[in-house]
């Protein structure tokens, strides 16, 4: 059964500030309008429905628009194990959550339950596992398109099969960057990002998508704005090549005051945001917007789930739907002029839920290849030289103990990872990103009287759905406490827009003491060997395991400068360079990585599940 059953009994209604703006004539239902480049928190629920409107919403010209909110699939096609949590509860456990075909269902119900509705995407879709990194994404357009999206915004991970797919997927308009090995394909919805620019080639200078769309529901005519993610071009900069992203809080804030009044004069009743800037940022830009410009942001990129709305001082509502687990509802009624009431609430995507069979068998056929007995395939990124030779259900190892990434600065599958990699590496000490994707397994659990231990191939991949090799170099305690402070910085600062990236890369061999309640620069309180009690002198030099990217510097391991005499660290058995897939798979199989905690904050922060965010909504302190 879903955690909540009905909707009504997750569900607010706030009455907003009537808008000055003016209804268009004419308007159809659920019909497409046009796509432009111009033109006290909280995350506990309060059980029960919320009503301060009278009788707003039931008079006979009121108009009721459904928004249904889809963010950060991460290529997911399939149910999967997920970690989970009741609003207001501290206490977690494991369910089954996700799955297309699902999500299509549900869809389906909700629409016909609203005459007007909108489904919207939001966030990270074509990127993330086996079937995604295989295929630049393609094996992923076709699922999705049969949820039959209205409106998206790409993510981040959307940007990194190259600039190339990335044109060719969203904008195939535009002059190609170069050719991809293969066909790429893209998604039929409009999607949109007000904050990139094409800078090159120089005849094709302006935006890279639409800004803008608008649909019309009877009456009432909605303004989307679309804000894709603002951190690619320091995920790599081949990853923007030829693009500008616009950058800070005044850049975003002016880019929607801009939009959203274009959309206001232009007669929209209704103007939401759909962003992929992350709650942290969205909620700090609600903050600061003029009263009745924006009527909801749509988060993304974050994964964070809110039960009940975040309001802006501008009265600006703000949700996030976690990731692929939830299906976000807002219901917005508009009378006149102006939104009376919003209703939200979160849909768990759960067993229950059975799958459109529609939709089932095209996900069946997309991952068909990738089962097959005899696969074999290459990257299409020919530089990465990493294969897949085995069917993506074959089992690579058993979990020892719960492994998830569900922490800001330290995490059980990251603390696993590391131990395997510093021990095949034989260093002193390993890092890996923070990445916020993940797979969940604990052996003391089960469902469906199965245990939840056995890892495959394709979980390795939802880990590691990335072209990374392992290398090894050396640094000194000094550029280590650099690296630490730049990455606590990106994480906890209190200037969100100073945030970047994911969560906190994973360590071994080293105990860090942290203090999250200081300032920028100064989080990190002392760094010291494994098991010592004495801090490291900043002269030590330590040897260090970590990723290495296509296209990274001779000094650069895990995305960071400043490491002497990086080398490949190679597999034995190949004498190539691991793969993190590869290297996971042979640290299952001989690498004791008991459960452990080597990161130790004082400020006493809070945490989810103990509090209502993974990452502190405004940061530390």
């Amino acid at each position: 059964m879903p955690i909540f059953p009905h909707p009504a009994s997750l569900t607010i209604a706030l009455l907003l500030a009537p808008l000055a703006c003016h209804a268009p004539e004419g308007g159809g239902s659920g019909t497409e309008g046009s796509s432009s480049g111009e033109g006290d928190p909280s995350g506990q629920p309060t059980g029960e429905a919320t009503d301060v409107a009278d009788s707003t919403g039931t008079s006979d010209d009121a108009t009721t628009i459904r928004f249904l909110h889809f963010n950060d699939l991460h290529a997911h096609l399939l149910p999967h194990v997920d970690l989970v949590a009741d609003p207001g509860s501290a206490q977690t456990r494991l369910e089954r959550r996700g799955g297309i075909a699902r999500l299509a269902t549900l869809v389906a119900e909700l629409r016909a339950e609203q005459e007007h509705s909108v489904l919207m995407n939001v966030g990270d879709t074509f990127h993330g596992g086996v079937e995604a990194l295989y295929t630049n994404g393609n094996a992923i357009v076709g699922p999705v398109e049969a949820l039959g999206i209205d409106v998206g915004v790409p993510g981040n991970w959307d940007f990194a099969f190259g600039p190339a797919v990335t044109r060719q997927r969203f904008a195939p308009e535009l002059p190609s960057l170069g050719s991809p090995s293969e066909e790429v394909e893209g998604p039929s919805y409009p999607n949109l990002a007000a904050n990139v620019q094409v800078t090159a080639p120089p005849a094709a200078v302006g935006p890279l998508l639409p800004a803008t769309h608008t649909m019309g529901f009877g009456p009432i005519t909605v303004g989307f704005v679309g804000l894709t993610s603002d951190i690619v071009p320091r995920m790599h900069p081949i990853l923007a090549t030829g693009l500008e992203f616009a950058e800070g809080e005044a850049e975003h804030l002016a880019l929607m005051e801009q939009h959203a009044g274009a959309l206001r004069e232009g007669g929209a009743q209704v103007v939401v945001v759909m962003s992929e800037l992350g709650i942290h940022k969205d909620h700090r830009l609600a903050q600061q917007l003029p009263a009745g410009l924006v009527d909801v942001i749509f988060s993304a990129h974050t994964h964070e789930i809110t039960w009940e709305p975040l309001t802006g001082a501008s009265g600006t509502l703000v949700v996030e739907a976690g990731n692929d687990g939830y299906l976000g509802v807002m219901d917005l009624t508009v009378q006149g002029d102006a939104v009376v009431d919003a209703q939200w609430s979160l849909r768990p995507i759960t067993d229950d839920i059975a799958p459109d069979p529609t939709v089932a068998a095209i996900v069946d056929q997309a991952r068909a290849p990738f089962l097959a007995a005899g696969v074999s395939m290459e990257l299409p990124t020919p530089v990465a030289g990493i294969e897949l030779d085995q069917p993506i259900d074959t089992v690579v190892g058993q979990a020892a103990h719960p492994l998830h990434r569900r922490h800001p600065f330290e995490s059980p599958f990251n603390d696993a990872v590391t131990d395997m990699q510093r021990a095949l590496a034989g260093t002193d000490v390993a890092m890996t990103p923070g990445f916020r994707f993940d797979a969940v397994f604990d052996p003391t659990a089960e469902i469906d009287a199965v245990a939840v231990d056995a890892i495959t191939l394709e979980d390795a991949y939802r880990f590691f759905p990335v072209v990374y090799t392992l290398g090894q170099g050396t640094i000194d305690v000094a550029g280590l406490r650099a690296i630490l402070e730049d990455e606590l910085s990106k994480v906890f600062s209190p200037d969100v827009f100073a945030q970047s990236g994911g969560w906190v890369p994973g360590f071994s061999g080293i105990e860090i003491d942290i203090d999250l309640s200081g300032p920028d620069g100064a989080k990190v309180v002392a760094i010291r060997l494994e098991g010592q009690l004495e801090p490291l002198p900043d002269d030590a030099v330590l040897t260090m395991a970590g990723c290495r990217r296509p296209f990274d510097g001779d000094d650069v391991l895990c995305s960071h400068g400043g490491f002497s005499e990086v080398v490949d660290t190679l597999d034995p058995s190949t004498m190539a360079p691991w793969s993190v897939v590869d290297m996971l798979v042979e640290g299952l199989a001989t690498v004791s990585y008991p459960p452990r905690a080597s990161v130790h904050d004082s400020s006493g922060a809070a945490f989810w599940p103990q509090g209502p965010f993974i990452q502190p909504l405004e940061g530390l302190p």
